[in-house]
Formats: structure tokens, C-alpha cells, sequence
């Protein structure tokens, strides 16, 4: 069974125990590891990566550990991946640099705001 753990229940994400594609059911579990909540994935969340457990808006803290990790830069719905595309670590500032090769190494691509996977790399 492929699973997420919600590690703290403030969190509003969660970690991938397994690869997920997009349309994959996300089974949450607790710290406890008792099931928690499902919710479709809206994103390819490799695993060790982040899903959205609600919505989270832009400017809204995303939080793990029970503890604000960073700021959401754009919308990411339930479902979603949250990484450095959409997240502004308040502890690390990640070069614009780093942040363009970290997604061109997942396959995502970033165009007029919107995510689009990349194809044929």
C-alpha cells in the first residue's frame, strides 16, 4: 500500500513514503500510523516530496512538524506537490539558480505561473 505520513496534526502537508502519480489515491497516515485522510494527488509527488493536504493559498504558511516550513508563492490545491516552485523556505534562501535546476531534474516546468511537466528530457 502506497502511502503519505502527516507527521504533526497542525501539518497541511505530507511526506511520500512511495512514488505517486498524478490521479494516485494519497492515503494519509499519522505519526501514530493511523490512517488519517485519502485524497487524489493532483501532481507527480516522487517520493520523500510534499502533497498539499488542504488548499493553500499564496501567502498562507505551509506547515510540517507542527511548525511553519515556509510560504506558499502561488496556490497549490489539495493534491498538489509543494516544493521550491511554490514554496518560499523562510530558513534557507534558494537561489534562482538551484531552484530551476531542482525542477528541471523533477520534470517540472514553470510557465507564466502555471506548472507543466517536461516531456522528452
Amino acid at each position: 500500500m502506497k502511502r503519505f505520513v502527516r507527521m504533526n496534526h497542525k501539518d497541511t502537508v505530507a511526506t511520500a513514503l512511495d512514488d505517486f502519480k498524478a490521479g494516485d489515491l494519497a492515503q494519509v497516515y499519522s505519526e501514530e500510523n493511523e490512517h488519517i485522510l485519502d485524497c487524489r494527488c493532483i501532481d507527480d509527488i516522487p517520493f520523500g516530496n510534499k502533497i498539499a493536504l488542504v488548499d493553500i493559498e499564496e501567502g498562507e504558511n505551509v506547515i510540517k512538524y507542527g511548525a511553519v516550513i515556509g510560504e506558499c508563492t502561488r496556490g497549490i490545491g489539495k493534491g498538489g506537490l509543494v516544493h521550491v516552485h511554490n514554496v518560499k523556505s523562510l530558513v534557507v534562501d534558494i537561489p534562482e539558480t538551484f531552484k530551476k535546476e531542482i525542477m528541471r531534474q523533477m520534470n517540472i516546468d514553470q510557465v507564466g505561473g502555471e506548472i507543466h511537466e517536461i516531456h522528452g528530457i
